[in-house]
């Protein structure tokens, strides 16, 4: 493992074949093909008001910086169509929904197809803008997250993080600011996190060794601190923060978490949860949920739920990491691909698991007991589709075609059905459900009577 720090670089031309080239894009040089982080400088360019997370009801993967999936306002309690609106190209991404800049109203920011985002009116599903000023390759299951004034960051499958300035009314297209390339051909598909202090932190599988990069805030391009290789593919899951901005946590590969300087890009440390196993699978989404409260890290992997806990030695200040198998699916032969959601108001976790097409939901209590199990939902898989709760603890969730509605005890309020596959998780705010689908629909439902 590498960390880079340079501040002047200076890449000699290499001559490649004319096969290279026609593979090789034009921003990666043979230099930079060996080794993505050479351009790494700590020193940021000095950037204007505001930084961090945009103001919103979700501006970022998961509701926050700590990825809890929990909101404090309320989501439908039917299943009435309040709008669709289609696009053009797959949603496999979840949307998000927030102030493009402080006193403007809020937009749903949906991932689509080669856009690789629009912005839509999330009261009436009418297009805002799309696109932007530059073309690049599909948006995976990455979602957008907006932050540091106008910008929205999302990543593609060209190897890119893209910076693009949120146009202002009356523009249809958004300009790209900036796109950071991942030399070491590796796809973009995990959701970016941004700092209080305006970094966004981003990752890549980089055919399976993984690379982790943070940028500098701001419109200006930026690469602050870079590992690669990390030891591992970061595919899907999303850096997340702790409720002080001090430390970052990242899942590489299928079974290891690592603890971050969010700053300089240090590790403080790493821990295998599980045996290490193969590459991670394009469709499962191990991101790191961390309770803003105690600090404990939860991840749900093969076997089950997994919580790490973190010890500080007074005298030497090094941190220690303890993991507990919290709550295990590995005997009835169930696997987490997906976050659970942690609803600190009621203390416990929402999680599902899926055997084979076969899903259950859990509720476990923060002290490890489970509260309810249903086995009974729909067919389909928990894989990047992570259940989220609202202010009243009510669960949204989508399995295959269906999206439900469900009690704080389980028992389901409501369910409807879309034509095509909804591989992403929805969001909740105002009363509503925002979630697109793999044919490119985005739906809400909402506007309930109670």
């Amino acid at each position: 493992m590498r960390l880079h720090y340079f501040f002047v670089v200076v890449v000699a031309v290499a001559v490649v074949s004319s096969a290279d080239a026609a593979l090789a894009d034009d921003r990666c040089g043979a230099a930079l093909q060996n080794d993505p982080c050479l351009e790494a400088n700590p020193i940021c360019p000095a950037v204007a008001a505001p930084v961090g997370l945009a103001s919103g009801s979700w501006p970022v993967f998961q509701h926050d910086a700590q990825h809890t999936g929990t909101t404090d306002q309320r989501g439908p309690t039917c299943n009435k169509a309040l709008w669709t609106a289609k696009l053009d190209g797959k949603v496999l991404g979840a949307a998000a929904l927030a102030q493009p800049q402080p006193g403007e109203p809020e937009l749903l920011f949906v991932p689509a197809g080669k856009y690789p985002v629009c912005g839509l009116d999330p009261l009436t599903g009418e297009e805002a803008w799309c696109g932007t000023d530059d073309q690049g390759k599909k948006v995976d299951r990455s979602s957008p997250v907006i932050g540091n004034g106008n910008l929205l960051y999302v990543g593609t499958r060209d190897n890119d993080l893209w910076a693009i300035e949120v146009p202002p009314d009356g523009q249809s297209q958004g300009t790209v600011a900036w796109r950071q390339k991942v030399c070491t051909d590796g796809d973009v598909t995990m959701p970016p996190a941004i700092g209080t202090d305006g970094i966004v932190y981003m990752g890549s599988d980089s055919l399976g060794a993984g690379t982790l990069m943070a940028m500098c805030p701001g419109p200006t391009q930026q690469l602050k601190w870079c590992h690669n290789p990390v030891g591992g593919g970061i595919r899907n899951a999303s850096p997340a923060l702790n409720a002080a901005g001090t430390r970052l946590y990242v899942v590489i590969g299928k079974t290891t978490l690592a603890a971050y300087n969010p700053q300089t890009g240090v590790e403080l440390w790493r821990i295998d949860l599980e045996p290490k196993r193969g590459r991670v699978g394009r469709t499962h989404n191990y991101t790191p949920v961390v309770d803003p409260v105690t600090g404990r890290i939860y991840v749900g992997l093969k076997s089950g739920l997994w919580a790490v806990d973190v010890t500080t030695n007074p005298q030497t200040q090094v941190e220690t990491p303890t993991k507990t198998l919290f709550y295990a699916t590995g005997p009835v032969r169930e696997e987490m691909a997906s976050p659970p959601a942690l609803d600190r108001a009621r203390n416990r976790l929402v999680f599902g698991a899926t055997r084979g097409g076969k899903p259950s939901l859990y509720a476990v209590g923060l002290d490890g007991t489970l509260q309810w199990k249903r086995s009974d939902l729909p067919r389909g898989r928990f894989r990047n589709n992570p259940p989220v709760v609202d202010a009243d603890g009510r669960i949204y969730l989508t399995l295959r075609k269906d999206i439900l509605g469900l009690a704080p005890t389980g028992q389901t309020l409501w369910q409807a059905t879309s034509r095509a596959p909804l591989i992403a998780s929805p969001i909740v705010a105002g009363g509503n459900l925002y979630v697109g689908s793999a044919n490119a629909t985005v739906y809400a439902i909402g506007g309930c009577a109670s």
